[in-house]
């Protein structure tokens, strides 16, 4: 497996409420998008529902999609994420959708995991194959 790490910027977060509670509990549906650099260049555009706490934590899931590049390879790979949000860092493992890429992500494969801090630094990894 080969693996490809650098980093993510938001571009732009639209987290829309959809259920509220008294004690600060909510669900949240956001649309996210990212740029990537590193192993991974190009955008994404991502759509999450999140539950929140009362503390302000959270745990989420959801999709994306990214069109660019890993590691020079053209095209396009879906993602399907599950993660949480402990506060302070907010950390997210994704899976390749398989069968979901095109050009010559089309057969990607793989695995991985990003973290962003409350600085908004995010980082990832991503281990993977293209066959």
């Amino acid at each position: 497996m080969a693996r490809a790490e650098g980093t993510v910027q938001i571009k732009s977060w639209d987290e829309q409420p959809y259920a509220e509670f008294d004690d600060g509990r909510k669900f949240t549906t956001t649309k996210v998008t990212q740029e990537y650099e590193g192993g991974i260049s190009g955008d994404d555009e991502a759509t999450w529902l999140a539950a929140y706490r009362a503390d302000g934590t959270a745990d989420y899931v959801g999709y994306l999609r990214i069109t660019g590049a890993v590691d020079g390879t053209e095209g396009s790979a879906v993602l399907r994420l599950t993660g949480g949000y402990d506060g302070e860092v907010a950390r997210t493992d994704f899976d390749v959708v398989p069968g979901a890429g095109t050009g010559g992500l089309e057969r990607l494969q793989g695995a991985g995991r990003w973290e962003a801090g409350s600085d908004g630094s995010q980082h990832y990894a991503l281990d993977y194959t293209l066959e």
